[in-house]
C-alpha cells in the first residue's frame, strides 16, 4: 500500500475518485448562479508576500464553498501537512459528454513558489465563473502546493531531504506517491508540472549574459515516448502558447538547461521528474517554468502573471481541441500494448545537428535586453543503444523490493502458480564501467547475451509487456509496455540499477531478471 492514498482521510469524509465526481456531477445541475468575486492571497498581499501554507489552506476552504469544486486532501506530507487538490469542472452526467483530463501541480520545490500563487489566481478566477465561457470541455483536477514542508523552510527539498522531482520512480514520499496513486485512478490525458527556473547562474554571467524568458515551456524529450505526442507538442501546442504569450508582452521559449560555456539541451529525456514520468506512459506533459527572482519576492507579480498567462493559454488550446486530443492520447496508449517486438531505447544523448536557438537574454553588466543565439545547442536526441521488447520479464520471487515497487506502481503481473520451466533470454553482466550522460555519470554494463531453461517456481512473477498500466521507473500507469524495459533492463541509463537501493542488481555474473521472447 502506498504511504498516503489519495482522496483517503479527506476534508469532506469522502473516499473515492468516483465518488467525488458523483457528487460534484449532482451539483453541477444546481451550481453557478451565485458566484462571487473571488481574490487570491498573492493578490491581496498586492503580490508583496508569498502566500503562507496556514493562508493556503484558508483560502482552499473559501473555494470549496463553490459547489462545483471539490477540495481534498491528497496526501500528508511527513512534517504532518497537507497537501490539498482540487476537482474542477465535473463531467456532465446529463449529456453523457466526456472531457479533456488535465491534471496541473506546483511548487515540488518549496523555493519555486510563483507556480502555487498563479494556480491560486487561477482557483479565484475560475470561483469567480472568469473561465465559465472559455473552458467548458475539459475536467481539471489542481494541486497548487505539492512540497508545504519544503515551503515553509524556503528550501527546494522535502522536511526530511527528498527532491520530489526525482521521487517519481521510487516514489519514495508520500506526496509524489500519492499523486501518482491520483494519475493512475483518474487517468489524465494532459499534465502539467510548474517550477521556476533559475536566471541568475554564474554559468551563464560569466559568459556576459542571463536568461530573460518569464516563461520555459518542456516537452517530452524521452526517445520512449510517442512520437507523435512529441511532434503534436511542437507543432500544434507549443506555437499557441508562444503566440499568447508574445501577444501578452511576455518573453517565451522551450525550457533549456546547461551553459553557455558547456552546451544548452532541452532539459532530460530522465523518465524520474513530473513530465517524462506521466509522458512515458503516452500522457501529454509538460513542464512549465517561470523566472526566479534573487529573491523569493523580486518581481513578483510579473513572475506570477506570467506563469498564469501560459497556464490559461495551455487550458485554451486544450479546450478548444479536446477530442482531438482525446484521441490522439487514447490512440497511443493502446499502441503500448504492442510493444513486444519493438525497437525500445535504453541509453540517448543530446547532439549537436542543424539547429539554432536565440533566446531573450540581459547583458551583464549593462542590463540591456536584447537576444542572443546560445552555443553550443546540443538541439536533438538520439539513440545509443537500443534493444527489441520482450513479450515479458521474470521476476523471481526473491526479488521482493522490485516486486514491491512493481506492485506501488500498479503494474499487472501474472504470478506463476506451479512449478514449470521455460525458456528464456538471459543476460550476463561482465564488468561495469561509467557513461556521462546529460552531464551525470551513469554506471554503464558490459553484457553478453544468452538463452537458458530455467525452473519458474510459485512467488515468482511474469511481467507482460502486452498492458497498459506500467512498471517502476517512470512511475505508474498505463504504457508499461515501452516502460518495463526502462526498469528492468540492466544497460537502461534510466533504470533501477543507477538507484543505490538497486545497485546490487549490477553485481558481476546472471543478471537476475529474465527475458521472454
Amino acid at each position: 500500500m502506498l504511504a498516503s492514498c489519495a482522496f483517503r482521510g479527506s476534508r469532506r469524509g469522502l473516499c473515492s475518485l468516483a465518488s467525488l465526481f458523483l457528487l460534484l456531477a449532482a451539483a453541477g445541475a444546481v451550481a453557478g448562479d451565485n458566484q462571487r468575486s473571488l481574490v487570491a492571497p498573492v493578490e491581496r498581499s498586492g503580490f508583496v508576500r508569498l502566500t503562507p501554507y496556514d493562508s493556503l489552506q484558508t483560502f482552499l476552504d473559501e473555494i470549496a464553498a463553490d459547489s462545483r469544486i471539490h477540495v481534498d486532501v491528497l496526501a500528508r506530507s511527513r512534517g504532518g501537512r497537507t497537501v490539498s487538490l482540487a476537482l474542477l469542472n465535473p463531467p456532465d452526467a446529463a449529456s453523457g459528454k466526456q472531457k479533456l483530463k488535465i491534471l496541473m501541480f506546483a511548487q515540488q520545490h518549496g523555493d519555486e513558489a510563483s507556480g502555487k500563487e498563479a494556480m491560486t489566481m487561477f482557483l479565484a478566477r475560475w470561483a469567480s465563473g472568469y473561465y465559465a465561457a472559455t473552458l467548458q470541455n475539459v475536467d481539471l483536477c489542481i494541486v497548487p502546493q505539492m512540497n508545504p514542508d519544503g515551503s515553509e523552510l524556503g528550501q527546494r527539498r522535502t522536511s526530511d531531504g527528498i527532491d520530489l522531482n526525482r521521487s517519481h520512480v521510487l516514489l519514495n514520499s508520500p506526496e509524489v506517491a500519492a499523486l501518482h496513486e491520483l494519475f493512475l485512478r483518474w487517468q489524465p490525458e494532459v499534465t502539467l508540472d510548474v517550477h521556476e527556473y533559475g536566471a541568475y547562474s554564474r554559468s551563464w554571467s560569466d559568459s556576459g549574459f542571463i536568461k530573460r524568458g518569464d516563461v520555459q515551456l518542456g516537452m517530452l524529450s524521452n526517445l520512449n515516448s510517442s512520437g507523435r505526442l512529441r511532434d503534436y507538442q511542437h507543432a500544434s501546442v507549443y506555437p499557441s502558447i508562444a503566440s499568447a504569450m508574445s501577444q501578452a508582452g511576455y518573453a517565451f521559449h522551450e525550457y533549456i538547461v546547461g551553459t553557455p560555456q558547456d552546451r544548452v539541451r532541452h532539459s532530460t529525456t530522465e523518465i524520474n521528474d513530473g513530465r517524462q514520468s506521466f509522458g512515458i506512459l503516452n500522457t501529454l506533459s509538460f513542464i512549465q517554468e517561470g523566472w526566479k527572482g534573487r529573491t523569493p519576492e523580486e518581481n513578483l507579480e510579473r513572475r506570477v502573471r506570467s506563469q498564469l498567462l501560459s497556464i490559461e493559454a495551455l487550458l485554451r488550446y486544450c479546450d478548444s481541441h479536446s477530442a482531438e486530443i482525446r484521441d490522439l492520447v487514447q490512440a497511443e496508449r493502446q499502441e503500448c500494448e504492442r510493444a513486444a517486438g519493438k525497437s525500445f531505447a535504453l541509453r540517448m544523448e543530446h547532439v549537436h545537428r542543424t539547429g539554432m536557438l536565440r533566446i531573450p537574454v540581459r547583458l551583464v553588466p549593462s542590463g540591456v535586453d536584447t537576444t542572443r543565439e546560445v552555443t553550443p545547442y546540443h538541439d536533438v536526441v538520439q539513440v545509443t543503444a537500443e534493444t527489441t521488447v520482450p513479450s515479458a520479464y521474470v521476476v523471481p520471487a526473491g526479488l521482493r523490493s522490485v516486486i514491491d515497487l512493481l506492485t506501488i506502481h500498479g503494474v499487472k503481473t501474472e504470478p506463476v502458480l506451479a512449478e514449470r520451466t521455460v525458456e528464456v533470454e538471459t543476460i550476463r553482466i561482465d564488468s561495469v564501467g561509467f557513461d556521462v550522460l546529460e552531464e551525470d555519470s551513469l554506471p554503464r554494463p558490459f553484457t553478453t547475451m544468452g538463452r537458458s531453461v530455467v525452473t519458474l517456481r510459485p512467488g515468482d512473477l511474469i511481467v507482460p509487456t502486452s498492458q497498459w498500466h506500467g512498471l517502476f521507473l517512470p512511475t505508474v500507469l498505463e504504457p508499461v509496455g515501452l516502460f518495463l524495459p526502462t526498469v528492468l533492463e540492466p544497460v537502461s541509463m534510466w533504470g533501477l540499477t543507477k538507484y543505490e537501493p538497486y545497485s546490487w542488481l549490477l553485481q558481476k555474473g546472471r543478471y537476475p531478471i529474465y527475458r521472454i521472447h
